[in-house]
């Protein structure tokens, strides 16, 4: 009886075992032992619950590490960011947020706002590129790609146009009540390409330093890869980054052999700066006796300038001032 009984329990031991989807089998030894003799010592028994604890607590220690929390942590930014659940977002941020561009979350969440009313369909993918923690604090860099379509036509194209950005920066984050939350943002790079018509077949690109000091003049180059038979032109204009965003504008100029390039200065306020340029590409058809022009592509590409204000340089030029 003693050893029927002792093979049901060995029985139902493995069968609750392996229904409990743990990776740990019974040491083969004790299997062995079990299926030739048909028993189980307690002291076996015993080493294997031991064993199988040890190993479960270890795989529930590896799921908990800081590490694979943050990890979990941009799975769901990017899961709340494509549906635009604004609330959820809001709480992977601490209140006392504030970015390299001195935004708190009040105006950042202001921001995406906007953009959520202005493109739709847009996805994401974040990588995370390295995470460093330290007890209740964690640095992460993050690689953001991110493409959609705009929620209106552009009425001179007559067509929705087609955005992607791409981002470099790095997130500090600290453990607030037990969650991780993000504190402030470094953003390193960006670039952003909204295309209209023509202009989504060809390629474009800008091209400026990605920190420049405060007060320094730096050189801006746009490169477009435009069709054949097409009239190209744009402009190239540097804005502080505040908002709300006020951007400047400026006299458009005949792209000759695919380059478009200026010479401009970094502001003298200690804000980061955009670099924008707008490219427009126009067809002309004959319509006897007139010859009309009518624009057929149209893009926006834009990158981040980070500036680094030196206020002993500042200082120096009042000294200069002072003793002209």
């Amino acid at each position: 009886m003693r050893t029927n009984i002792l093979k049901t329990f060995f029985v139902l031991f493995t069968f609750c075992i392996v229904n409990m989807q743990t990776v740990f089998a019974i040491p083969a030894s004790v299997e062995k032992n079990a299926r030739e003799t048909g028993v189980v010592s307690t002291s076996d028994i015993r080493d294997s619950e031991a064993e199988i604890i040890k190993r479960f607590s270890l795989k529930k220690k590896l799921q908990r590490s800081p590490e694979n929390q943050i990890k979990s942590f941009y799975k769901n930014y990017v899961k709340y960011s494509e549906k635009n659940d604004a609330e959820k977002l809001k709480s992977l941020y601490s209140d006392s947020f504030v970015n390299n561009d001195g935004f708190n979350k009040s105006t950042i969440f202001e921001m995406m706002a906007q953009s959520a009313d202005a493109y739709k369909d847009v996805v994401y993918n974040n990588n995370v590129e390295k995470i460093f923690t330290d007890g209740n604090y964690a640095v992460v860099d993050v690689h953001e790609f991110a493409m959609g379509t705009t929620t209106n036509k552009n009425e001179k194209i007559n067509d929705y146009g087609l955005i992607t950005s791409d981002m470099y920066y790095t997130d500090y984050l600290r453990k607030e009540n037990n969650k991780w939350k993000i504190i402030s943002t470094t953003i390193k790079s960006e670039k952003l390409l909204l295309k209209y018509g023509e202009t989504k077949a060809m390629a474009v690109d800008i091209t400026a330093p990605q920190m420049v000091p405060s007060g320094c003049e730096y050189d801006v180059k746009v490169s477009v890869d435009s069709p054949d038979g097409v009239l190209v032109i744009g402009s190239i204009v540097n804005d502080e980054i505040v908002y709300p965003h006020s951007q400047k504008k400026d006299v458009y100029r005949s792209v000759k052999s695919d380059v478009l390039e200026r010479v401009v200065r970094a502001n003298t306020n200690g804000r980061n700066e955009y670099v924008s340029a707008t490219i427009g590409l126009t067809r002309a058809s004959i319509e006897p006796p007139n010859v009309l022009f009518k624009m057929t592509g149209m893009a926006l590409i834009m990158t981040r300038v980070n500036t680094a204000f030196d206020k002993s340089n500042g200082i120096k030029k009042e000294v200069l001032v002072d003793k002209k």
